[in-house]
Order: C-alpha cells, then sequence, then structure tokens
C-alpha cells in the first residue's frame, strides 16, 4: 500500500492520541473530513490500523523495574518456550525472534527482585540455554493489552 502525505498526518495524529476528532486532522490536512474518514477506513481495511488503543505507564502502576529479556532457546523448542514464557507473571510479552537470541521477552515487574527471581525461573525453563537481560531507565509506555492487571488490584 502507497502512503501519501495526508496518510501519514491521519496515522500520526492518531498514535500520539487515538481519540483525535478527524475534524481536526483534516483542518491540519487542509482536506474535508469526508476524506479523513475514507483515509482511515482504507487504513483499516488494509489491516494498517488494526484497532485503537491507549498507552499505560507501568512505573504510575507500580511496577518501577521494565527489562527486556533476551532468550538463547534449542531451536526446535522456541515455540514451547515462548508460551511458557508467556505464562510467567510480570511478563508483558514473549515472541520468537532472530538474530543472536531466539526468543524475546518484555517484562514489567515492581522492582530488581521480582526481575531477578523471574529470570532464575525462565532460566530453569526445559531447552532455555541462556538468559540476557537489559533493564529499561527511560519514560516507556506500553500498549496495555498485554498486562495483566489483576495482579494490581488492593487486596480486600
Amino acid at each position: 500500500m502507497k502512503f501519501d502525505e495526508t496518510d501519514v498526518r491521519v496515522i500520526r495524529n492518531l498514535q500520539r492520541d487515538a481519540r483525535t476528532n478527524f475534524a481536526d486532522i483534516a483542518k491540519q490536512c487542509g482536506v474535508s473530513v469526508d476524506t479523513i474518514i475514507k483515509r482511515f477506513q482504507r487504513l483499516r481495511r488494509n489491516g494498517v490500523v488494526r484497532g485503537t488503543t491507549i498507552l499505560l505507564d507501568p512505573r504510575h502502576l507500580g511496577l518501577d523495574c521494565l527489562a527486556s529479556l533476551e532468550l538463547d532457546v534449542e531451536p526446535v523448542h522456541i515455540t514451547e518456550v515462548v508460551e511458557q514464557v508467556r505464562e510467567q507473571p510480570g511478563v508483558v510479552f514473549s515472541t520468537p525472534s532472530m538474530g543472536m537470541q531466539s526468543v524475546f521477552a518484555v517484562t514489567a515487574l515492581r522492582d530488581m527482585k521480582e526481575l531477578n527471581s523471574l529470570r532464575e525461573t525462565i532460566k530453569g525453563l526445559p531447552n532455555v540455554r541462556d538468559v540476557k537481560t537489559s533493564i529499561w531507565v527511560g519514560d516507556i509506555l506500553l500498549c496495555p493489552e498485554n498486562f495483566e492487571l489483576d495482579g494490581l488490584k488492593e487486596e480486600p
């Protein structure tokens, strides 16, 4: 699919805030609201836009330790390990990857103690040869569909 400046502006505006009014985007682009609606519908129809969402700042949820994990896994067991990692508390997502490591995961945890515990649990999984960790220090916004929020509820 080819994009022009209007398509890019529609996407950029909605990336910043998915609730942006189409009339505001139209005004910025110098086109009609109908044009923006049609562009948005075309982007959805072609799979470029798959939905709208909010972004969460995990640190405001008490999750101060954000990290990525890169796992060296026996090649024939990658799918199995990805699923096992996804089941671990604190794992936002896990996916097969290409490169030096074969599985990539993102975690959002309360502190370093939880990260170390998770890392040791994952290192102990069958077919995991090694785990490399990178701790994120900048501002991070993550899609909430990946968060397990039940653990954040206060106990009665």
